[in-house]
């Protein structure tokens, strides 16, 4: 093992560390990132990513998603496969994946998530150098390389794992690939025909934790704000096919004909949608991300998380954060009888920030 200094980014302070030798990417001809769930979390991987792509042009690169995050990098053309599993898989589905992952025969695997089963993958997998954290118990036995993120970004963090190999490890905003025919499909997709000829804006108001939902009553006021200052201009409001009777609930108070519900879409068109947006607004969930990876100048209604972590995206390719600051926040609560960290996130507020998010795009626009 060899030692060397490193720099604790948290402090600047010189800290000593025992880490193996680099890897030389030479040698590295199939590479497989595990990452089974959560869209926002996928999309947060997306920069490592680029970085093993970009250290090892050479080679085959796999990524193991769950089967209903799939679609969101099924013809993502940095990977040459997608083995895809299912969620909350019994035995036998847990051997078939660990079987399709050692046919992959990959020299090295990143493993993005650590968990019980992706930890079993990655010792399954056959890989001579496997990428996981320390502190899991048996399950950082697992791993030949530790990263020790010292970070508050999420991009960065995952990037921790790239480092850990001695390699460049840029951060970056995340990017999915969208094809002109997945866009022109969402555009015709949109039904009925909206009235509106102006920009489109995209409003999010589900999410499946309630410290993460934004009252309904503050969507439709800012989405007014928006109708009544774009007097062409179109809303979108989008949701799982369960929450359709909550997107419609919106649309119904909005100015008939250029609001448009958006309901249980398909992940890739509904990506491609928000490409086609001028601004997405969301609440911290998946969606949330997915924006910000399609190129969408996207404002983040942040509550209980920090912006600096959750959302790590550059105010210089359009996105903001909202953020009040509460007290208790941040936390990890998924359920709260206490909710300033969303009560103090106003419709003037968010207008204040989406208006010139706009302007600036619109501004942009025109200059080019």
């Amino acid at each position: 093992m060899k030692r060397v200094a490193r720099i604790d980014c948290a402090t600047e302070n010189p800290a000593v560390s025992t880490l193996p030798r680099p890897v030389d990417p030479a040698v590295i001809q199939r590479v497989a990132l595990l990452r089974p769930r959560f869209l926002g979390d996928i999309c947060l991987t997306l920069p490592a990513l680029d970085a093993v792509r970009s250290m090892c042009p050479q080679a085959e690169i796999a990524y193991v998603v769950e089967d209903e995050a799939a679609p969101l990098i099924a013809d993502d053309p940095r990977l040459a496969r997608v083995i895809t599993t299912q969620g909350r898989a019994g035995a036998r589905q847990m051997v078939a994946t660990a079987s399709r992952l050692r046919g992959f025969r990959p020299d090295l695997v990143i493993d993005f998530f650590c968990n019980p089963r992706t930890a079993l993958w990655t010792a399954l997998s056959g890989a001579r150098f496997r990428v996981g954290y320390s502190g899991k118990g048996w399950r950082s036995a697992v791993y030949t390389h530790h990263p020790r993120p010292r970070t508050l970004s999420a991009v960065e963090f995952h990037l921790a794992s790239v480092a850990a190999l001695g390699w460049p490890a840029p951060a970056r905003t995340p990017r999915l690939t969208i094809g002109d025919a997945a866009r022109a499909a969402a555009r015709a997709a949109v039904r009925p025909d909206p009235t509106g000829t102006g920009p489109w804006v995209g409003f999010h108001p589900g999410a499946r934790w309630p410290t993460r939902r934004w009252n309904p009553e503050r969507f439709v006021a800012l989405a007014l704000r928006f109708m009544n200052h774009y007097g062409d201009g179109v809303a979108l409001i989008s949701g799982a096919a369960a929450e359709a009777e909550h997107v419609g609930g919106i649309v119904s108070r909005l100015p008939r004909g250029r609001a448009i519900p958006i309901v249980g879409w398909p992940i890739a068109r509904f990506v491609a949608l928000q490409s086609l947006c001028r601004a997405f607004v969301c609440g911290d969930t998946g969606p949330l991300h997915t924006a910000v990876a399609a190129g969408t100048p996207t404002l983040g209604l942040m509550s209980r998380n920090s912006p600096a972590m959750f959302f790590p995206y550059p105010a210089a390719e359009g996105h903001r954060a909202y953020y009040a600051r509460a007290e208790c926040s941040p936390c990890h609560r998924d359920t709260c009888v206490d909710l300033r960290c969303l009560h103090r996130l106003t419709a003037d507020g968010a207008w204040a920030i989406l208006s010139e998010m706009l302007e600036t795009d619109r501004r942009d626009e025109l200059a080019s």
